[in-house]
């Protein structure tokens, strides 16, 4: 039963690189095919506004204790306690809520998941990233734009501004080339990136 099982995945996953030709981008320097569905769209939204949660957090601290001077200096209701308060508030609500700030962002870019899910293929090569679906092109990537290179242990999202994202989960390559993916990105960063 095992072995009727691998057989049909390795048919599936033919069928899909059948699907996608790297042939018409030239020499493709790394290939990945995966499935994209909601799990997947969690894990490369997780990744987006990496380390401006502490930001948010320290600066809605920052406001309520601005907030609670300007109360003790001056008790009556100004104009500063008004903008230290809606300031506060909009930072606490921020910093409470930043999980879905993120999945929000993160569906009006090139990241938006396609219900209920759908094969999708990146093609890295030297100058431009290629990312595709069943559907179609979803976008091709100057790697000139590269803003951002975000990896953990589960996937690999790069950032090239505007909502236009690139992203590769583990899985779908092996580890040796996922590292190398990794370490390719990082090196086409601008130098104040890094």
């Amino acid at each position: 039963m095992a072995k009727k099982a691998s057989r049909t995945t390795s048919r599936d996953k033919g069928a899909a690189q059948s699907r996608f030709d790297d042939k018409k981008y030239g020499k493709v320097l790394f290939s990945a095919t995966y499935d994209y569905n909601e799990l997947e769209f969690a894990r490369a939204s997780e990744t987006l506004g990496h380390g401006l949660r502490s930001v948010v957090t320290a600066a809605a601290f920052v406001a309520l204790l601005a907030l609670v001077v300007v109360l003790l200096v001056d008790n009556k209701p100004t104009a500063l306690v008004f903008v230290t308060f809606g300031a506060s508030l909009v930072l606490v609500f921020a910093s409470t809520r930043w999980d879905r700030l993120q999945v929000f962002y993160a569906r009006r870019t090139t990241l938006a998941a396609a219900p209920p899910s759908e094969q999708r293929h990146v093609a890295v090569c030297e100058d431009c990233v290629h990312v595709e679906s069943e559907a179609g092109p979803i976008g091709d990537f100057d790697l000139s734009d590269l803003r951002t290179v975000r990896q953990n242990s589960d996937c690999i999202v790069a950032g090239f501004g505007d909502g236009r994202y690139a992203y590769v989960p583990r899985p779908a390559l092996s580890e040796n080339r996922f590292r190398e993916l990794g370490r390719f990105l990082k090196g086409k960063l601008p130098q104040g990136a890094r």
